[in-house]
């Protein structure tokens, strides 16, 4: 009886974990609009037939000065001729994610890794998230994805 508690629980914690998409800024909400649904894309995927794209994400954060810190990584398998991010500040309308600033491609060459980060200057009780593109080029072969962070609201 113990163990399914116990698994009970795990599996309770993983959930909350996988679908807990919003991260607020203040514990107050007084947000200019409804919050964005939860969605898995946290946690999306890349291909997994990809050889050389490992992995990437990109993050967000409040730095209290009405500003955001974004900042993202792409890590391959290998080094390769080049990989690079790109990240994209999204702004939560109500209805859709809005693109409000679309960063430069950090672009590296003979590297299995690259990194990108910027500070943004955001508006108050809005919901954000960074939208984050990441590939690589090796020889031939092109490997290409996306991920988004959690997102969070402004205060």
């Amino acid at each position: 009886m113990k163990s399914r508690v116990k698994v009970l629980i795990s599996a309770v914690l993983v959930f909350s974990l996988m679908f807990s998409g919003q991260v607020f800024a203040s514990s107050s909400n007084e947000a200019k609009t409804e919050p964005p649904p939860l969605e898995v894309a946290p946690f999306t995927i890349f291909d997994p037939d990809f050889k050389y794209l490992d992995d990437g994400a990109g993050y967000i954060s409040y730095n209290g000065d009405k500003k955001v810190n974004i900042w993202g990584q792409t890590l391959g398998t290998r080094k390769v001729d080049t990989i690079g991010v790109q990240l994209t500040l999204q702004r939560w309308t109500g209805n859709d994610w809005l693109d409000v600033n679309t960063g430069p491609n950090s672009t590296y060459s003979d590297a299995s890794y690259a990194y990108y980060t910027d500070d943004i200057p955001v508006i108050e009780g809005c919901y954000y998230r960074v939208k984050s593109k990441h590939w690589i080029k090796y020889g031939n072969v092109k490997e290409e994805g996306f991920r988004y962070s959690n997102s969070i609201l402004i205060k």
